[in-house]
Formats: C-alpha cells, sequence, structure tokens
C-alpha cells in the first residue's frame, strides 16, 4: 500500500515543559507541501523541576529544552522562522546573557547560523514566580522527508538530512544504495535522497497476511555463477538462498489458444524447442556483432526495429511472431515495433544471451531465490551506512551545478550542497529534475526517447501446493495472456505455496484498463484456463492475492528497464554513461553487464562510485565553498 500523504500543515504543541509534562496537538491537514509548528511557552524548568538562578543559565536550559519540542516535532533549530522572547524585568545589559546563547542555538554544526523573524516582549511577570523566560516560536517543516531507520539503530544524530556532503546520490535502489556503501567504505561523506516512502527501488519483498512467508513483487533471482557481485553482497549479508523449483511439467500457451503441457519427449515438448530453437538461433546469429561496452559500433542491418530485425531473420510465420512478440514483453516490457534491435541484442548479450534470460538452473538468471527477499540486500547495506545517511520522501526537485559542486534541491524544500551528484534513477524519470545548466543534447535526447516497460506481477498463494501434486512445475506460459509467464515461489519449510505470475507488455497495458477485481479475476481464471478442468477448482481456490502494476509506480513508470527504439543506442549509447559537470550516472540501465537486473543494478552503482571517489578526493583538498543555503 502506498504512504499516507495526508500529513498535517499545522500542529499546535504544548511546550511548557514542566515536570512530567504532558503534550497535546491538534493537527489541520491542508497540504502535502509543509508543514508549520506552533509551541506555546517554554520555560527554563528542569526535570526536577527548579530553574536556574541567572538569566543567562535559564536562557540555555530554555534552548535545551525548546531543542527537544522541536525534535519531537520533527524539526530542527534551522527550521525556525519566528521566535518571540519575553523576558522578565528586561534591560538592555541582560542582552548578551540573552542573546549569546540564542546565536549558538541557531548556528548548525556547518557553522550556519539561521536568522528567524524575532520579537521582544518584557513582561514584569510570567504566570508563576521562578521563570525569567519564557519562549514561543514558529518553526516551517518542508514537507515529509524523513530518514531510513536501520531497525537496530532507533535514534538518529540529525532529523534532516545535512546542509554540505562529499556525494549526493540521487535514488534509493540497489545501485543507489550500493554507490553509497561503496564511497562510505572510500571515507566520502554522501547522503541517499529516496522519492518513495521506501527504499528498494524495482524490488519488493512484503510479509503476507495470510501466514508467515515472504513474496517478491518485484526484482526476485541471482545466480552464483553469472552474478558474481549480487551473489557475493547476498553471501556476506549472510542472506540465506534456495534454488528455484524446477520439477514437473511445464504450460505453454500459443497465441490461437492452444494450450500444451510439455512433458519430456512429448510431441508438445519438441513444438517449443522449435519455436525456442529458432528464436535462439536468430540471436545468437547477431549477438557476437553486438559490443556491449562500445554501443556506437554496429552495422546499419542491425540498427532497426526488432520488429524488422525478426522479418530478416526469417521469423514470419505467426508462431514465431508470436514468440518474437511474447520474449520482447517479457525481457523488456515492451512490443517489438517499439523496441530498436540494437538495442534489445545489447540487452540480452548483456545477460548472457537468450538461453541465460529464459532459463533456471547453474546458468539462469532464475537460479537462486533469497529466503529474507530481495529487499534484504539494499536494507542490508543501507543498515551499514551511518544513521541519517538515507532519506525517503526526499523527491529532488532542482540540481544546480555550480563551479565547485552542486545544490540539490528536494520536493521538501531540503538543500543540500554536494561536491558530486550520482544520479541512480530510471531514465525516464530524469524529467522529474530541473537541471542547471541542462543536461547535454544528447543526453537530453537519450532519456526524452526512453520507455518505462509496461510490467506487472500478481502473486498467487495457495494452502497447498496443488501444481505440484499435478506434476506441474509452476512454470506457465503464454502466448495470449493477461499471464504471460510464471514461476513457482513457494517456500516449504514456512509452508508458503506462491506462484509468481507475471503480465507483460500490450497485454499488461491492456490489463491495466481493468478495475482492481477484474484484473485479479481475469489472472485467476487465465489460470484455470492453463491448468485444464481437473485442477481449475484449485486454481481458483486462492488463499491470498498480492500483485504490484509496476507501470503505475511514481517515480519508476515502469519495469523492468527503460528501453529505447532503433538508432538511437549507436547514436547516443555513449552519452548514457558520460558525465556531465559533476554529475555521475548510475542505474540499472547504465550498466554494461546485466542491464535492468540486480546484479547490473549493483555494478552500476559501484561504477558510479569508482568515479567520483578520485575526483573528490582531490576537490576535498580544497577550501569548501562558502555556498549560500
Amino acid at each position: 500500500m502506498a504512504p499516507r500523504d495526508d500529513k498535517p500543515l499545522i500542529e499546535f504543541h504544548d511546550a511548557s515543559r514542566m515536570p512530567d509534562p504532558q503534550f497535546y496537538s491538534h493537527s489541520v491537514s491542508l497540504s502535502q507541501a509543509s508543514k508549520l509548528v506552533f509551541t506555546s511557552g517554554v520555560i527554563a524548568v528542569r526535570p526536577d523541576g527548579t530553574f536556574p538562578e541567572t538569566l543567562e543559565e535559564q536562557a540555555r536550559t530554555v534552548y535545551e529544552n525548546l531543542k527537544d519540542v522541536l525534535k519531537n516535532s520533527g524539526a530542527t533549530p534551522r527550521d525556525l522562522i519566528k521566535v518571540t522572547f519575553y523576558p522578565v524585568d528586561w534591560s538592555f545589559d541582560q542582552a548578551e546573557a540573552l542573546f549569546k546563547p540564542f546565536f549558538e542555538f541557531i548556528t548548525d554544526d556547518y557553522g550556519i547560523t539561521y536568522r528567524p523573524i524575532t520579537t521582544l516582549i518584557p513582561v514584569t511577570q510570567l504566570a508563576f514566580p521562578g521563570p525569567k523566560l519564557e519562549i514561543e516560536v514558529v518553526a516551517a517543516i518542508g514537507g515529509h522527508a524523513t530518514p531510513y531507520v536501520n531497525p537496530a539503530i532507533q535514534k538518529f544524530k540529525r532529523p534532516v538530512p545535512p546542509l554540505k556532503v562529499d556525494v549526493v546520490v540521487v535514488g534509493g535502489g540497489f545501485s543507489g544504495i550500493q554507490a553509497a556503501w561503496d564511497l562510505h567504505k572510500a571515507g566520502l561523506t554522501s547522503i541517499v535522497l529516496e522519492a518513495k516512502h521506501r527504499i528498494g527501488g524495482r524490488s519488493r519483498t512484503a510479509p503476507l497476511r495470510s501466514g508467515p512467508g515472504l513474496i517478491e513483487l518485484g526484482a526476485t533471482w541471482i545466480n552464483q555463477k553469472t552474478q558474481p557481485k549480487a551473489y557475493a553482497t547476498a553471501k556476506r549479508l549472510n542472506l540465506d538462498m534456495v534454488e528455484q523449483y524446477v520439477e514437473g511439467d511445464e504450460i505453454w500457451q500459443l497465441g490461437d489458444g492452444t494450450i500444451l503441457r510439455t512433458a519430456p519427449g512429448s510431441e508438445a515438448a519438441d513444438l517449443v524447442v522449435t519455436v525456442n530453437g529458432a528464436l535462439y538461433q536468430a540471436f545468437e546469429s547477431d549477438m557476437e556483432a553486438i559490443n556491449i561496452h562500445n554501443p556506437t559500433q554496429v552495422s546499419a542491418s542491425l540498427d532497426t526495429s526488432l520488429d524488422a530485425w525478426g522479418d530478416k531473420k526469417g521469423l514470419t510465420d505467426e508462431t514465431s511472431r508470436d514468440a518474437l512478440r511474447f520474449f520482447s514483453g517479457a525481457v523488456v516490457g515492451r512490443e517489438p515495433q517499439e523496441v530498436g534491435s540494437h538495442y534489445f541484442l545489447d540487452y540480452v548479450k548483456s545477460g548472457g544471451g537468450f538461453l541465460s534470460l529464459a532459463t533456471e538452473g547453474p546458468d539462469g538468471a532464475q537460479s537462486l531465490k533469497i529466503k529474507q527477499g530481495t529487499s534484504a540486500i539494499t536494507d542490508g547495506l543501507a543498515n551499514e551506512l551511518p544513521p541519517g545517511s538515507v532519506f525517503v520522501n526526499s523527491a529532488v526537485d532542482s540540481i544546480h551545478q555550480t563551479q565547485d559542486g552542486a545544490l540539490v534541491e528536494t520536493a521538501t524544500g531540503n538543500r543540500i550542497f554536494a561536491r558530486k551528484v550520482v544520479i541512480a534513477i530510471p531514465t525516464n524519470t530524469y524529467s522529474n529534475i530541473n537541471f542547471s545548466p541542462p543536461l547535454p543534447p544528447a543526453k537530453r535526447a537519450l532519456v526524452s526517447r526512453t520507455k518505462p516497460g509496461v510490467y506487472a506481477k500478481m502473486i498467487l498463494t495457495y494452502t497447498t501446493a496443488w501444481w505440484k501434486d499435478a506434476g506441474l512445475q509452476g512454470k506457465f506460459t503464454s502466448m495470449k495472456g493477461p499471464i504471460c509467464f510464471s514461476w513457482d515461489i513457494s517456500d516449504d519449510s514456512k509452508k508458503q505455496y506462491s506462484l509468481a505470475l507475471f503480465i507483460a507488455g500490450s497485454v499488461a497495458a491492456k490489463w491495466s484498463e481493468l478495475d482492481e477485481l477484474q484484473r485479479q479475476e481475469s489472472v485467476i481464471d487465465h489460470l484455470a484456463e492453463l491448468v485444464g478442468p481437473e485442477n481449475s477448482n484449485a486454481a481458483r481456490d486462492v488463499l491470498e492475492v498480492n500483485y504490484i502494476n509496476w507501470t503505475e509506480e511514481a517515480y519508476l513508470g515502469g519495469a523492468p528497464t527503460s528501453s529505447i527504439g532503433p538508432g538511437l543506442l549507436s547514436k547516443y549509447g555513449d552519452a548514457l554513461r558520460k558525465p556531465f559537470h559533476h554529475i555521475h550516472f548510475a542505474g540499472g540501465e547504465t550498466a554494461y553487464e546485466w542491464k535492468g537486473y540486480l546484479e547490473g543494478a549493483l555494478l552500476a552503482g559501484s561504477r558510479a562510485a569508482s568515479e567520483v571517489v578520485s575526483l573528490t578526493r582531490e576537490a576535498r583538498k580544497k577550501p569548501a565553498p562558502s555556498a549560500h543555503l
């Protein structure tokens, strides 16, 4: 479920700070843009109910009490916009005693002094004897930026982002968190700003509501052999991995609705091998001509639409065209006529080839599941960062580059100066950020033409693994839809029995037009059709339904990647990763190997971090700029 956005604009706090204070608040929800905090009188009462003797001592105690009040409201001294002083028996010779600790209070750890509007109202006495000073304040909090919380660490030194760091990382997915982790290990200070209410990007591990067990609504698998970085990271984080279940028959459905059960040696199995073999041969014949490390080198014959490429390769009969359409949608979430053949061949080669992407086992992309969920990787890396390094609900609005670095401003009103910035968000979402100066023409051209994959994933959970009892693997492939492909993601140790069903490409676009219940019903009905009358009742007897339509996800817009059309990768491919002044680019789409996969995202994050480490170390030797923040 998405986080609630109806957070209060105005909060009133009783801040009397008497012994055992009973704070109360009244909130009015008016906007999600900002929040005002009003306090009643703050006085210099100590925990034991006594007061310091002198005005200066009382002033310092008042500011300590006020700091606690602001912290409880999610604010800091930098958020003050109005301060009213009520000193008793005021005279100007008391100015230093009153205002010296005040200026210390409104000066932050970076030496920046904030200057709210102030009013001094002398009084002859307060409500009762003892206090010599009372303060009322108004603070404005920009939106709802909140720190990511390591479950093992409940307290933060700073409840808001810092003002200056070496590197700002935009995006808290696998790539962004990996970049921040590498930067931290290199001794650089960094902060991750994630627009959504959670980290993890296109992964989403969720607990079942109906019983024990976890489900994966996003990234699910890794491979020990072909994805060494992801595997090594999971091992270092002490995550448990299990092999993908592959026993039993598969079910295939052709574009005309024909359903085939592919028992080994059967006629149906031979037909599927023939169809897949034609695609495999077509891809393999041109794969050698693709240089994934130099995308500008490609022949004109390979720089067409994937649809036109299929015609040239002889994939012209209805079954072959259906197979190419299916594979295009399954891999990048787009139709062959929308995707450049050069881009698609580059993408497939980056993942080890056709068989690697399509299979399980030791060499397949769907090899190992993580029992704690793939989100445990980003959580584990984030938990190893210093507390307060990752902030969610912090969409970046603008990045203004100067000679010495960049000023990053969020929608929540935070402004952070950094020597370098790492952009680790999908290329199709760059348009959400105002870049000053603007991105170079080649980068803009590439970004403006990327198309996020149209993708959804539904998890059906049952009381038993009925498909296994029926001799089925849980792998269903349909060129008709709405289910396009699936895998078993059960955890027998927890008696959790689930199928992960994917809806992709034009099938997903049509499916997205349905309402909530129709979406669920269409998938369940299709599964019942695929397994036949003898198993249809079991398929309909669902315990729990969970799904995510990635196309509807804010700040992502689709999955598993963003693709581009013909002629674009060869023309603009070099711009995909090329730094722009102080900005460096990560994200799974910028990977050389395993584009669009967890492995690729981690590799891209480390690449971008490596780019900035040497540059930033040199820049740190120079005096910090005196930016007006």
